[in-house]
């Protein structure tokens, strides 16, 4: 019985994560239909049965689109990594969230896409646009919520800006500003450089605003008290 119920919670988690890559394929198919004004047919996948539950003596075989663009593979983990630099295209199979996420007074480094218990999470990295470069990532968030991502603590980037310390490693990973992701003397002319290239593409962020993540939770946590204060 206890292997059942193992068997029967693996189901559940495969289902619902296979259901969330079907969901995000089909946004995309949807998107390149309104782009192109035809019917998609260059995306070919199949769709399992998901009222059918997988067990183990009925092995199911699910093919997703493999990105039409190169990419790398980090380490020995297995992660994809895309290079997403200011005006250069993704794949239509990989979600460009380049323009939601950037916020005043930052710069978008990346962000990763894990799978967990739960199902998908991404994860957003941004390092400051001016003053001394601080670097922050964002909670770990499902896809309805990621396009509001903010900072939400320091991040220990490293030398590729992405967190891996007692986490399963990314599927995949995009990195905007790689050249960013880590200090040296130059940061100050990169950075420039970075900002120069967001608003020839039509950016309208403020990168002269000084973000400081102990500032924006003060400010959070005052207008949080203040409107209860007023419904109160």
């Amino acid at each position: 019985m206890e292997k059942q119920s193992e068997q029967t919670k693996l189901n559940e988690l495969l289902t619902k994560q296979v259901q969330e890559l079907m969901d995000q394929l089909s946004r995309l198919e949807n998107r390149i239909e309104r782009l192109s004004g035809s019917t998609v047919t260059t995306m070919p996948y199949y769709r399992p049965n998901l009222h059918n539950p997988i067990t183990s003596t009925q092995p199911k075989i699910i093919k997703f689109p493999v990105p039409k663009t190169d990419y790398k593979r980090i380490g020995n983990s297995g992660s994809s990594l895309f290079q997403a630099s200011p005006g250069k295209p993704l794949p239509v199979e990989v979600p460009d969230f380049r323009h939601q996420l950037q916020r005043n007074g930052l710069i978008l480094l990346g962000w990763d896409w894990r799978l967990t218990e739960k199902g998908g999470a991404y994860t957003a990295y941004w390092v400051t646009s001016t003053g001394i470069a601080r670097y922050y990532a964002s909670k770990p968030l499902s896809l309805g919520d990621f396009y509001s991502a903010r900072p939400d603590h320091k991040s220990y980037a490293a030398e590729d800006g992405i967190e891996f310390y007692g986490q399963d490693s990314p599927v995949y990973m995009v990195h905007v500003a790689p050249e960013l992701m880590m200090s040296n003397p130059m940061h100050g002319k990169l950075r420039l450089a970075h900002i120069k290239a967001l608003k020839r593409l039509g950016s309208k962020v403020d990168f002269n605003y000084k973000f400081l993540l102990k500032t924006e939770k003060s400010k959070k946590a005052l207008l949080k008290n203040h409107k209860a204060h007023k419904a109160g």
